[in-house]
């Protein structure tokens, strides 16, 4: 069983929206529905966001707190709005705009992993603070592009990783999010531990965090997922 040593463990993780099985109709939605609400005091846009929550199918009946987690996930996640909780006002963000502008999902994907990174502001102050003492800075999705293009330029063959695979060579390892370990070291690891047919603990609460990275990669075009794998998208080089 694969284990990362202990003085380099340090689990990765950010805001989960609740929607991941219906990913596009519900950004779709909630872009149009902030695009309208442009700038109004903070709980004036809270409550009219709220009831537009409810409208959406299957959020009939659903409590406060689940609609509450919606609004709020989506917000630190995807910067669908800002609070500014000094002037007491919430200002929709770009986000949404190009979103309900473009209805163009993949091209909203690219823009946000370009700049989605460990420490961000989809994390609660006190779990930032957690993330710059540890010394991380990391942006997931540069990472495992270089590291898949760099494995297949020396090895002459595509390289495709697992859910598994990214959660404890790649997400979970400070010498990767701290350290930015060399990527070829990460792809030879891998690539070692399957001839030694080394296996990993796995599970959904496990490996969700590198699992949303990789399945948000497949929205923006940038990787193909096959049986499990993730390879690089070849039109999208």
């Amino acid at each position: 069983m694969y284990k990362v040593p202990d003085e380099d463990y340090f689990r990765i993780h950010h805001v989960r929206p609740r929607f991941k099985d219906d990913v596009e109709n519900v950004l779709f939605y909630m872009a149009h529905c902030c695009s309208t609400l442009k700038v109004l005091p903070l709980n004036e846009y809270k409550d009219k966001l709220n009831t537009m929550i409810q409208l959406y199918p299957e959020n009939a009946g659903k409590t406060e707190k689940t609609i509450n987690n919606w609004r709020t996930e989506i917000a630190a996640l995807f910067g669908f709005y800002i609070e500014d909780r000094n002037a007491q006002k919430t200002e929709t963000g770009e986000m949404a705009y190009f979103l309900d502008k473009e209805q163009d999902l993949v091209q909203f994907f690219k823009f946000y992993l370009f700049k989605f990174q460990y420490p961000g502001g989809h994390l609660k102050s006190d779990r930032i603070k957690e993330f710059i003492d540890a010394g991380i800075k990391f942006k997931p999705a540069h990472y495992i592009l270089k590291m898949l293009y760099e494995a297949e330029l020396k090895n002459g063959k595509h390289l495709g990783i697992t859910k598994e695979e990214a959660t404890h060579c790649i997400f979970n390892d400070l010498r990767v999010t701290r350290d930015y370990r060399d990527v070829n070291e990460v792809a030879d690891l891998i690539l070692t531990n399957r001839k030694n047919k080394v296996e990993y603990e796995h599970g959904g609460d496990i490996t969700r965090y590198a699992g949303d990275i990789l399945d948000y990669m497949v929205h923006a075009n940038l990787l193909d997922e096959r049986h499990g794998y993730f390879y690089l998208n070849h039109t999208e080089l």
